[in-house]
């Protein structure tokens, strides 16, 4: 982590010794574990403030930054090693129970930026879940499957 808060001298593949700046840029996760990462519990979005009660919302909830999520744990006084009160306390802010993410310590890291999603299992199950499902309830299986 000092790589990305100082910067380090690496070698590339080629032997040439460059200066080199960490950042944690991308992390591919699909929806459990990007919750799991941003510190939130399921069907609270990992990305917004949203929880499942608000995802139809016609705005845009705010961001769910480290500088939030922090804030949030450091809020809870209860002691992470007495787990059941732990989670009890956690309920509130609809956090998921870990009390050092990895990520705390990592210059410019931020799970609202970092976690992207892997693309092909999104696409799918969203054609799936939704898409398919929205055809099929429209104009039947028999007509879908007709060639």
């Amino acid at each position: 982590m000092k790589a990305a808060e100082i910067r380090i001298m690496m070698s590339n593949p080629a032997g040439n010794v460059c200066h080199c700046f960490t950042p944690l840029a991308a992390y591919i996760v699909d929806t459990p574990e990007a919750c799991m990462l941003a510190c939130v519990r399921r069907k609270t979005l990992p990305f917004t403030l949203a929880s499942y009660l608000e995802f139809g919302d016609a705005f845009r909830h705010p961001e769910r930054t480290c500088s939030i999520t922090l804030a949030q744990l450091d809020s809870i006084e209860v002691d992470p090693n007495d787990l059941e009160a732990y989670f009890k306390a956690c309920e509130r802010y609809r956090l998921n129970g870990v009390h050092s993410p990895f990520w705390v310590d990592w210059p410019l890291a931020d799970p609202s930026v970092f976690l992207t999603p892997e693309s092909l299992h999104h696409w799918h199950n969203e054609f799936f879940d939704h898409d398919l499902q929205w055809c099929l309830e429209v104009v039947g299986e028999q007509e879908l499957d007709f060639r």
